[in-house]
């Protein structure tokens, strides 16, 4: 487990989250959620399994990837992506 590459990742991801939200178009909000799948599968590569249940990185990645109130972060970009593919514009 290198911290220094899981620490890159946690910080891309915080950092997407709040360009997401400053989005002044569809392709850069879609374009904003493509980076973040790609960084929380980057992260979920990362950390081992002993990393995701316990350890120090275990609260973010139960925060990412633990479903909370049907879906988990993680899903609802991925099921985003997806309506945008189907025709489902955000804006």
């Amino acid at each position: 487990m290198n911290t220094k590459e899981i620490e890159k990742a946690i910080n891309h991801i915080t950092t997407l989250q709040v360009r997401l939200c400053h989005s002044e178009n569809n392709l850069q909000y879609i374009k904003r959620l493509q980076a973040l799948r790609h960084w929380l599968n980057t992260l979920d590569t990362l950390l081992d399994k002993q990393g995701k249940s316990q350890g120090e990185y275990a609260a973010v990645y139960k925060s990412y990837f633990q479903p909370c109130c049907g879906f988990s972060f993680y899903d609802r970009v991925y099921h985003s992506i997806l309506a945008y593919q189907y025709g489902d514009k955000p804006f």
